[in-house]
């Protein structure tokens, strides 16, 4: 019993360690606050530059939606010595590394005051497409690295780690920004090492075949000789989507829809919010507004990261409290003042601080939001079925957000980001009024059974 309980026991460290996987992603915030601003330069002019500017932007998650799962499946069934996940995370983040560097040789020659790339859309395109399938070679195999190791009853702290080096890895993604202005390739070059170096680390001190799911799944094909048979209940999409219009409920159906309007607002925010926060040039740089420098106006998405990594844990306390179809109408009137304050106030002071009250808010909406919907499941075998939905949502929302927003932005000018943000989170408000259940009150049973399920998740 007493060895039983010590490999029950939660790991910090060596959470914190695999957590160096998901790490890696970090340059996608480099990424999108400044490929963006190299494009809309390059698009300067034309009648839908920013809808042009958002598709390209969504390029990344196209590619995700598609390489992803067949990805995820494929390291499924890898069996090698060095485990199932981290042979592709090792060349994933190799190759990503290695195009990430290339990315700038594609910007606009005077993309800084100190010179830029090659001036040829073309070769940002080809480097942009490159990184892309390069990250999602790998990004599932990071984000099940964790629950391979952790086992279901301590899942929910290893998630909490997990995510919070996400948060820090945006925030030294958007402080390397602040270096676009001394060479666009130092910013870059340097994500690059920090992405190798974590990799290395993760390498030498995570040793995925000791992790007790390899070693399950390892005698699990031993009994069956090779063969894992999957006895669950599974669910196409579309049969999901038809159960939940039988509903006479619709709550699901409307935290769906919410789920997609607050992230085509958010993720159109961050995808454009730079060339916006970013200096006015004529020519290089007509949409412009704030008037910060190229590096700073990527630096400043930092003020939403800080107070949503600060404020995610005890926030989560309150939910509990309050319940959470609350905590979400709360932060989505958050949102949605900061914003319309940020429109009608156009400067750089109270544009920081209402990034500030933007991240809080967003902390109030996210960390709720699939809890929700995992209440909504019908029954427990449902719960992953749920979840699969809920991802769907918010991924076809990260594909379509930078488009509709840049749409707008052609639409109703340079000026109106903040606007047409706040029009998308107006929606979701709406649409919460609509959702009537997500905090049903179960059995205590019931209640283990659902958190057991969800752990496994």
């Amino acid at each position: 019993m007493t060895e039983e309980k010590s490999n029950d026991k939660f790991r910090a460290g060596r959470t914190f360690l695999i957590g160096l996987a998901f790490f890696t992603t970090f340059t996608w915030s480099l990424y999108n606050t400044q490929v963006n601003r190299a494009l809309d330069s390059y698009f300067a002019g034309f009648l839908l530059a920013g809808f042009t500017v958002g598709i390209i932007m969504a390029i990344d998650n196209i590619i995700g939606v598609i390489i992803q799962p067949i990805m995820g499946n494929i390291s499924d069934n890898t069996r090698t010595k060095y485990g199932r996940r981290m042979p592709y995370i090792v060349i994933g983040v190799i190759l990503s590394a290695t195009f990430f560097i290339l990315i700038p040789t594609g910007f606009p020659t005077n993309f800084t005051p100190n010179g830029g790339g090659t001036g040829e859309l073309w070769i940002l395109l080809v480097w942009v497409f490159c990184f892309g399938i390069s990250m999602g070679f790998y990004r599932s195999q990071a984000v099940a690295l964790m629950p391979d190791f952790v086992k279901p009853v301590n899942r929910s702290k290893g998630n909490a780690i997990i995510n919070i080096m996400g948060g820090i890895g945006a925030i030294i993604a958007f402080t390397l920004s602040l270096l676009i202005n001394v060479n666009p390739y130092l910013p870059f070059l340097i994500a690059s090492i920090i992405m190798l170096l974590a990799m290395v680390i993760l390498f030498f001190t995570v040793h995925e075949t000791e992790s007790y799911s390899y070693q399950l799944l390892l005698e699990a094909e031993a009994k069956v000789e090779g063969k894992l048979k999957d006895t669950q209940e599974k669910m196409t999409l579309g049969q999901s989507f038809k159960d939940i219009f039988k509903e006479e409920d619709k709550s699901t159906l409307f935290i769906l829809l919410a789920i997609f309007f607050w992230f085509v607002g958010y993720q159109g925010m961050e995808a454009l919010f730079s060339i916006y926060a970013g200096p006015y040039d004529p020519i290089l740089f007509p949409n412009g507004v704030l008037g910060f420098s190229g590096g700073v106006a990527g630096f400043i998405f930092n003020f939403v990261a800080i107070p949503f990594v600060i404020a995610a844990f005890p926030l989560s306390l309150l939910a509990n409290k309050i319940g959470r179809r609350t905590c979400i109408k709360i932060g989505l009137v958050i949102m949605i003042t900061a914003l319309i304050i940020g429109f009608l106030v156009r400067t750089q002071t109270v544009t920081l601080i209402i990034l500030v009250f933007f991240g809080i808010g967003w902390a109030f909406v996210n960390i709720n939001s699939i809890v929700i919907v995992w209440e909504l499941a019908p029954s427990i075998k449902k719960i992953g079925t749920y979840t699969g939905l809920y991802y769907f949502f918010s991924v076809l929302a990260a594909i379509l957000g930078p488009a509709l927003m840049g749409f707008l932005r052609d639409l109703l000018g340079k000026e109106s980001l903040l606007l047409n943000g706040a029009i998308f989170l107006i929606i979701a408000f709406i649409l919460m009024f609509f959702v009537k259940r997500g905090e049903v009150e179960l059995t205590d049973e019931e209640k283990l059974a659902r958190r057991m399920k969800i752990a496994e998740l």
